[in-house]
């Protein structure tokens, strides 16, 4: 057996042989999990049948779909340490575009084809050029946020477009090509050229690309700057270029997936290509450790027959996105090894955030200080009180949903902000919250219980998973957690009936929470509560432990610091958070929706999160009342349609840009002007106050000034190494 090591170890042959068994494993558990039980023998038993060969050929080229659009994922990642949640997104604005002239005004086919490169192309230039730009120096997981709002401003171009083009609302389900009229039978699925096609552009282009990085200069620039940017920069190499290259490259191959999918499955309505497409696309890039295409290829197809034979066996998608959470799952643990070089390689720099320093010790005591502080806590209480009969008391059913938000937010606080554990998936335990206390925690309060129990199971196979990693794998939990543990289909008799009304209740036979005002209280209550916790922790020792694994793990271990018991304890403390948020949820919208809790509404509570501030308890408050505020008041009040996406897609890109901190962050700059006021009043030298800003003295400068006073001792210190140096005699 020694030949079989050799070639399972090999280099080359190792990867394929790997890849060969682990296909052929997805198809017999597909086989053995979706098999029918269609016949019966003699005596009347049901004999299982296998899934037609057609499925699987069907699966395998949808799953070369799914490949196409996580090389673009790779190629980003490689470039620019980012996840970019725009990838689908990129090409489907001119794919769409031209689908759309391809049917509704019959333009040539190979026009069309044109449209979809060069508009792709010049997509992928723009959005790098114009905007990815910008946030170059920008920590990763900024970066990556910003990515969120492209998908958003693309997707409502794309939502218009059908429009735009048609006169129509909706676009065309079937796209009828030249190819259209070569088919043939399968294995029971009839297939055409349009399928035939895919996985000879999809090998065209793993084999152009491989040409292209091996032996163009280009494509050698790419990999220098993937493994050391700024070693690349210094040797001459034009990262920025090659950044812009990069997009470009990856734009092209998402509009050629849209372009190729839509005349074989048809395109949702609206044109719009959902975050689930996004989702596989992930799984396999994840599975391909963000690094070798050729995986990315076979996982891709694995993936792609995994979802069509749940399809063909259950003719629904919710088993087959619920199976992306296990697969992920066993992925990562069999590549546990390399993922831990992976992380020092630059997954890490997702977790370069700012932290906010408080008022400087030096005015912390003084009156002006005490009394703004007294004053604006009395301002913001008072404003939170008053909150359902600012907006309207017909509104406090709004209000008390931005509070139980704002919970949610202060789950990704303490778990993403203080312990650097990235959660794309934070929702999702609001909706097992909900779940519970809809259906079982309405008379045993295990809501909470049960979020932080789910929370450490999810956390336990993550521990060594990093940064992008684990942020790819909360986002399966929160499809699985849709498409499964919240569907009445396979839970029905653990979930609230849909027929029934959650009543809220009447607490201790006095407190009646059935109005709208009463139940607001509630929930500030809670937040309360949830706040003046997390704020005693972060002052206390779990906090510290927190942030030190957060900064630096291995300098905390060498201090005796258990990294896996900090993270474990980070899961399940926001995991109890946002269930109890979904436990309030439930009572707030008296039934549990599954649509209440998909990957969008995921991604939502972490974009705003990092609107507000990430590392600040009030910037998730701050957050999340601006995020739901400008989603509901802004169609309301200008009477437009969509106005909320282009203003969390806009509003995001644009306070990111010039805020990286979030909206506290601006909050946090106002207020040390006004310290910095008080102390050139007061007399009184505050460094912290001043070692961030560069002063341009006129005239003769202050001999008291402390950046005067510290640039003189550098410049004294430097020409004594320098007379020291020259071998002169140093008095």
């Amino acid at each position: 057996m020694t030949w079989v090591n050799q070639v399972w170890q090999g280099r080359v042959a190792g990867p394929i042989a790997r890849s060969v068994v682990a296909f052929i494993g997805v198809v017999a558990f597909a086989e053995l999990a979706f098999g029918r039980d269609s016949t019966t023998d003699v005596l009347g038993v049901p004999v299982p049948t296998a899934v037609p060969a057609g499925i699987i050929l069907q699966g395998i080229i949808i799953g070369c779909l799914y490949a196409l659009i996580a090389f673009g994922l790779i190629l980003i990642y490689r470039a620019n340490r980012l996840v970019s949640f725009a990838q689908a997104g990129l090409g489907s604005v001119p794919a769409v575009l031209a689908l759309l002239l391809l049917a509704a005004h019959h333009w040539p086919y190979l026009v069309a084809v044109g449209i979809v490169l060069v508009g792709a192309a010049l997509t992928g230039f723009l959005v790098e050029f114009v905007i990815m730009r910008r946030f170059a120096t920008s920590p990763r997981l900024i970066a990556t946020v910003a990515t969120i709002g492209i998908a958003q401003l693309l997707a409502l171009v794309e939502f218009y477009l059908p429009k735009w083009v048609t006169g129509e609302v909706v676009s065309p389900q079937k796209f009828v090509t030249p190819l259209s009229r070569f088919s043939w039978d399968f294995g029971g699925v009839i297939q055409n050229g349009n399928a035939l096609v895919i996985p000879v552009v999809v090998a065209a282009v793993m084999v152009g690309l491989g040409a292209f990085f091996r032996f163009t200069r280009l494509g050698i620039a790419v990999r220098a700057s993937a493994d050391n940017d700024e070693r690349a920069s210094l040797l001459g190499i034009p990262v920025k270029r090659v950044s812009t290259v990069v997009w470009v490259i990856a734009a092209v191959c998402s509009g050629l997936g849209v372009f190729l999918r839509a005349p074989v499955v048809g395109l949702p309505l609206g044109g719009l290509i959902g975050p689930i497409i996004l989702l596989y696309a992930l799984a396999a890039a994840v599975v391909a450790r963000m690094e070798s295409m050729p995986v990315a290829l076979g996982a891709g197809m694995a993936i792609g027959v995994l979802d069509q034979s749940a399809n063909y066996a259950t003719r629904r998608g919710d088993i087959s996105v619920s199976l992306m959470l296990p697969l992920l799952l066993i992925a990562l643990a069999l590549q546990r090894q390399r993922l831990s070089r992976a992380y020092d390689t630059g997954v890490s720099t997702f977790r370069n955030l700012r932290e906010l320093r408080p008022i400087p010790q030096e005015l912390r005591h003084t009156r002006e200080v005490r009394w703004g502080v007294a004053g604006l806590a009395v301002i913001v209480a008072g404003v939170l009180l008053a909150a359902p009969y600012l907006v309207g008391t017909q509104r406090a059913n709004f209000a008390s949903l931005v509070v139980i938000y704002a919970i949610v937010g202060l789950s990704l606080v303490v778990l993403t902000g203080w312990a650097g554990q990235i959660s794309l998936g934070q929702f999702a335990f609001a909706g097992l919250g909900a779940g519970v206390a809809g259906g079982l925690a309405v008379h045993h309060n295990l809501d909470g219980a049960v979020g932080a129990v789910v929370a450490v199971l999810i956390g336990l196979p993550t521990l060594r998973v990093p940064g992008l990693f684990l942020a790819v794998v909360t986002l399966a939990f929160a499809a699985t957690v849709n498409g499964y543990f919240l569907n009445s289909k396979y839970f029905g008799g653990l979930l609230p009936d849909a027929n029934k009304t959650i009543t809220r209740p009447v607490l201790w036979d006095r407190v009646d929470t059935r109005g709208d005002v009463a139940f607001y209280y509630v929930c500030l209550a809670v937040l309360a509560v949830v706040y003046l916790s997390a704020r005693s922790m972060r002052k206390g020792r779990s906090g510290r432990v927190f942030i030190s694994v957060r900064d630096n793990v291995r300098a905390a271990q060498s201090y005796g610091l258990n990294a896996a018991r900090s993270r474990l304890a980070a899961f399940a403390l926001s995991g109890f958070i946002a269930a109890v948020a979904g436990a309030l949820l439930a009572y707030q919208q008296g039934s549990v929706d599954r649509e209440a809790f998909t990957i969008t509404a995921s991604l939502d509570v972490f974009v705003f999160a990092v609107v507000g501030g990430l590392t600040s308890l009030a910037g998730a408050i701050l957050g999340a009342v601006y995020y739901e505020g400008l989603k509901y008041f802004g169609p309301t009040a200008l009477h437009l349609k969509n106005l909320d996406v282009l203003a969390t897609g806009a509003g995001v890109l644009f306070l990111l840009l010039f805020l990286p901190g979030g909206l506290i962050e601006g909050v946090y700059r106002v207020r040390d002007r006004l310290l910095r006021a008080l102390a050139n009043r007061r007399g009184i030298d505050v460094p912290s106050l001043v070692a961030d800003r560069r002063v341009v003295l006129s005239g003769e400068p202050d001999a008291d000034d402390v950046l005067v006073r510290a640039e003189a001792l550098i410049d004294e210190s430097a020409m004594l190494a320098a007379a020291k140096s020259s071998g002169e005699v140093v008095p």
